[in-house]
């Protein structure tokens, strides 16, 4: 569950190795003025939600109107790859999370979380096709950083990973992936748990890249999409995955592409040579993915 602090921030206070609260700084490129976004009252706009779906994107149901806790939420189904369908518990669109953030006085916030990108429904269809063998999640076990709505480890877990962690700054982004997880059929548990629990596991963590905390157990795959925006957290990001692939493992990053920052990527790559990281690269996402626009993966693996 998340709820607000007395303090006014939000806390997980449930599934997360941590509880600890986070305020993150804004990476939301957008300038949105408070009287121009903010309504009277935050609620679903049930044709709205359906008017801006994307094509692969079914709305099932309309959760909550959202409270002082939680923003408007939705439950879509969406396609990823050739068959599978998988529940994902998320706002409306990024609107209605960002007039949320309004009423509830977090000016600070990043609502991009709360979309999902092409990049990572890209990687997802080549986990779930299975024809990448770099992103095969076959007994592993899998973190995804950056999680956001989890699309990405929600693939894993229903593709044969041993366990997932999802990882993200933002408690409601932690909470809304778990959802998913649950309503996707998934089976959810504490993160001290995972080691015991069945196959496919699916557990959250708070982690800020700037102050890693060890996740609980090692990592051998670790997914993102989309977290390559500043060479500054570019460069946090290498030496935080570094740590938790503890001197053995490998990341996989989707981004778009024509990269929106330059530099972000080299700054990623020579920090995790740095870091240690026996080969590092750029490749094509691989044709599983077609159907959305050309994206890239960065790789860097630890032997």
């Amino acid at each position: 569950t998340v709820r607000a602090s007395s303090a006014g921030r939000l806390t997980v206070s449930v599934m997360a190795s941590t509880c600890r609260s986070i305020r993150p700084s804004s990476r939301w490129s957008m300038k949105l003025s408070r009287s121009s976004t903010a309504r009277t009252r935050s609620t679903v706009r049930p044709m709205r939600a359906l008017l801006f779906a994307e094509e692969d994107e079914t709305v099932v149901q309309f959760l909550t109107a959202g409270d002082a806790a939680l923003p408007p939420l939705i439950e879509v189904a969406v396609k990823v790859g050739n068959e599978e369908i998988i529940r994902v518990v998320k706002p409306p669109d990024m609107d209605e999370l960002w007039t949320w953030y309004v009423q509830t006085g977090n000016m600070e916030a990043d609502p991009s979380w709360g979309k999902l990108w092409e990049t990572s429904k890209a990687l997802a269809a080549n986990i779930v096709d299975g024809t990448n063998a770099l992103v095969s999640v076959n007994g592993k076990r899998v973190a995804e950083l950056g999680c956001g709505l989890g699309l990405v480890g929600l693939a894993a877990a229903k593709s044969g990973a041993a366990s997932v962690i999802f990882c993200d700054r933002e408690p409601v982004a932690i909470h809304c992936a778990l959802s998913s997880a649950a309503v996707s059929g998934l089976i959810v548990v504490a993160v001290q748990d995972l080691a015991d629990a069945e196959a496919g596991a699916c557990s959250g963590s708070l982690l800020d890249w700037a102050d890693p905390q060890a996740l609980g157990q090692g990592i051998d795959l670790i997914v993102a999409a989309d977290c390559l925006y500043d060479p500054a957290t570019a460069a946090l990001l290498a030496g935080c995955c570094a740590g938790l692939v503890q001197g053995k493992g490998t990341v996989v990053i989707a981004e778009p592409e024509k990269e929106r920052a330059i530099g972000c990527r080299a700054a990623f790559l020579n920090a995790a040579k740095a870091a240690g990281a026996t080969k590092t690269e750029i490749l094509p996402l691989p044709a599983s993915s077609i159907g959305h626009p050309p994206s890239v993966l960065v790789v860097a693996s630890w032997e």
